[in-house]
Formats: C-alpha cells, structure tokens, sequence
C-alpha cells in the first residue's frame, strides 16, 4: 500500500470527527483593522505549510549536510501536515489525537510551549499560518480562528467548509478557499471580512459526520483540496479547483483588491489537471510560472499570467502532495501512488530536463529544499520504516542518510526551521527534529 493510499485509509480527511464547540464570533475583543503593510506580513521563518505565499517548500538558510536527530515528539492521533516554524524558537503543528489539536512547541526541545483545544479535529487539514505581529491564524470545520503569542483567542470567524491552509494578500489580509469552494477574504486584526464570502459552488455545505471526501489526491468530492499561492506584486493568486460537473480538475487565477474597495476578479482558468491534483500550486521567483502536478502522472509549468500550459513533464506516478521548488529552478516532486523515485526537474524554458532520477529511492513524503544545494526527503526503508536523506540538489548525490525511529509509515511533510533544523513529521503522529552533526 502506498504512503497516499495509507493516508486515505488512516481517515485523517475522511472521516475525522469534530469536537471545537467553541462560539464563532469575529470581530470581539480584537483591535482594530491593520492598515494595509509597507512590507510582508509573513513572520520570519518557515512560516506558511509550503514555506511561503508561493508554496516553495523552499528554506533561504543553508540547511545541514550531515545531520542527527536532535529530539522527538508523539503527538498522538495522526499529522496531516508539515509544521511552520518562526525565528523565535517555536514550532508550529496541528494533529487529530485527543485534547490539543494545535500545539506550540520549544524548537530546541519539543517541549510544549502551550496548546490549544480551541480547534476541533479538522484543524489537522491545515498548518498554522504566522504573521510579522507573532499572531497564528488556524483554521478548523467550523470557523479561522486567530490567536496571540500566548495561545489566546483572538477573534473567530465562522467558515463553510475547511480550507487546506490559509495564506496573506499583499494587503496583509488572510485569504483562504475553504475544500466546499467558498473562498473569504479577512482583516487579520480583527477577523472581519473585507467583502461577502464567494460562492464557488453554489450553495455548498459541509457535513462534519461526512468528512472531507475526495480531499486527499483532490478529487471531485473535494473542489478546493489545496492551498493557495499569492503573488505579491500582482496581486493575483491561484487555487486548483475540480468545477461541479466538470471532466477534470483545472486551476485558477484571481485577483484581490482594495481600490477603491476590496474586490475580487476572475484573470484565468486552466482546466487541464486530469483525474485531479493533490499539490498546491507553487510560483516561481519571479512570479511568471506555476508548478504543479495532475493525478495522471506529469508536473506542469503553466504561464502565471494567461494560464497556458508551457510544458508538461512525464515522471511516471501520481504524487501525494506538491513539489518543492528551488530559486533556481530545480523542481522535486513528492512521492505517491505506485513507485516513486526521488527525481528532479530543471525548468528550462519552454521544457523541462530531467537533472536525475534516483530510481533505488522510493520517496515517502514532500520533499523540501534549503540554500546550498541541499534537498531532504524521507524514504521507504522497509517494513513500514523511513529513512531521510539529504541530497545534492545538483548531482541528486546522497550526502547523509539517518533512520526515523519506529515505523511512520510515511512522512507528511518537511520543514527547515530559520537556524537550519529539519522537521518531519508522519502520519502516525510524531514530529521528529534533525540538526546539524
């Protein structure tokens, strides 16, 4: 059984129940609005699931070449998601065991800093999102809840549906599509909304008791199964989304706007994603290109701004999740369905050139890269085990390779915190902390 399939049948997205009780009510004991920023709202750090607004899987510290587990956690429950992580010695994570659901942790020690039970279950669909204010934004099947450096609540704004991670517009607004396809818009100071909430789908509900279908490899069931990038200079961002009734899943470009008054506008729509997509759209540098995977076994590089395709690379298996993307653009999908070897992809233009194929490797998570030419990714060591190892992004060369204690099964994504340590968490619920040897 593959690490995707494993995720399906451990139930995380499909059948967790939700236990927040807690009263909606955006807009109470808050501030008021934060004026737009002069400069990023994003914190410091790994501080959004895919690292950034772009979804890069990408660190601009130079991460270890040799590494050794510094320390471990069990959360209990399962994780979904790879952590965030700001410059200030936390760690971020969310897990669906009993009690906390969000929990705080010492990036030193993994000692629990605070946690909160605030968020019901479904808060493991998503990784916190942090902001230059030290605030955490986190949302469950219920409503985005925003809370302070200290795990106080502040402000709750009621949701349909659960979105797959939340992002910042470039006015520092948290926006969000939630996996029904209602898309909001919020101030971040104060939970209010900038505007109405935008029905994709029509009159779309969410039932708690049936999960979130379709959501893991982002299939009909699920319209909105990942999370948005945003470019910040443009303006635009970008979501995979299967239409009601439509073949196949597409994905799509909108603008956020706030002159004269916030607005919202349709740029462009692809709907050449077959059989699905369970990867997060991820922008290059410059904003001009947008990687992702369909569920037919190829990455695609479309034009950011008109949509077109520019190439379509076959690698051989559906992944599991979303590419990291270097700034130089050296592409490595995730691991998936069928055999996955760890693989990397060059963008040159108008193709892609396969730069090596490690096909002795069979990947069991997202991988993520880090300045210096470094990748690190877990894969299967046999019996329901995993190995990380660290590579040259250049050569595909193993530099280290270490064990990850029991058997996790698979990982669910990789973090590189701002000093350099490498988090892995897995399906089983631990977190596990690498640093430099």
């Amino acid at each position: 059984m593959t690490w995707t399939k494993r995720l399906a049948a451990a139930g995380l997205l499909l059948t967790v129940a939700c236990s927040g009780d807690s009263d909606s009510d955006a807009g109470s004991d808050s501030d008021a609005a934060d004026p737009p920023p002069t400069s990023s709202p994003y914190a410091a750090g790994w501080s959004a699931v895919h690292a950034d607004g772009s979804n890069t899987d990408y660190a601009q510290v130079e991460g270890p070449s040799d590494v050794r587990l510094a320390w471990q956690r069990s959360l209990g429950g399962s994780i979904n998601l790879g952590a965030t992580a700001d410059d200030q010695g936390r760690v971020y994570v969310t897990n669906s065991g009993e009690g906390c659901h969000l929990h705080v942790l010492d990036a030193a020690s993994g000692d629990t800093i605070w946690c909160s039970e605030e968020v019901d279950r479904f808060a493991v669909a998503s990784s916190p999102l942090l902001d230059v204010e030290g605030r955490i934004f986190l949302a469950d099947g219920e409503a985005m809840h925003a809370f302070d450096a200290d795990g106080e609540v502040l402000w709750e704004a009621p949701t349909v549906g659960v979105p797959l991670s939340a992002q910042f517009t470039p006015e520092g607004r948290v926006i969000f599509v939630t996996h029904v396809g209602t898309l909001y818009v919020l101030d971040r100071a104060t939970g209010e909304p900038m505007l109405a909430p935008v029905e994709l789908v029509p009159g779309a509900t969410f039932d708690p008791a049936k999960g979130m279908q379709g959501c893991p490899l982002g299939t009909a069931e699920c319209p909105s199964a990942n999370t948005i990038a945003v470019d910040p200079a443009s303006g635009r961002f970008y979501f995979t989304f299967w239409a009601p009734g439509a073949a196949q899943a597409g994905i799509r470009a909108m603008r956020y706007t706030e002159d004269p008054e916030p607005a919202l506008t349709d740029v462009w729509t692809n709907d050449g994603l077959p059989g699905g997509s369970a990867s997060s759209p991820d922008l290059s540098p410059d904003g001009t290109r947008i990687y992702l995977n369909d569920n037919a076994g190829s990455v695609h590089a479309l034009d950011a701004a008109t949509g077109e395709g520019i190439w379509a690379a076959p690698i051989g298996y559906v992944t599991g999740g979303s590419p990291s993307t270097s700034p130089e653009g050296v592409v490595i999908p995730a691991g998936g369905i069928g055999p996955s070897p760890v693989l990397a992809l060059v963008d040159e233009g108008e193709s892609a050139r396969e730069a090596w194929r490690l096909d002795d490797l069979t990947s069991r998570g997202l991988p993520a890269q880090a300045a210096g030419d470094l990748a690190y990714a877990t894969v299967d060591a046999g019996e329901g085990r995993n190995d990380l190892v660290v590579l040259d992004t250049g050569s595909g060369a193993e530099l280290d390779r270490e064990r990850l204690p029991g058997a996790p099964l698979f990982t669910v994504g990789t973090t590189i915190g701002p000093d350099g340590t490498v988090y892995v968490p897995t399906i089983t619920g631990e977190l596990f902390a690498y640093v430099g040897a």
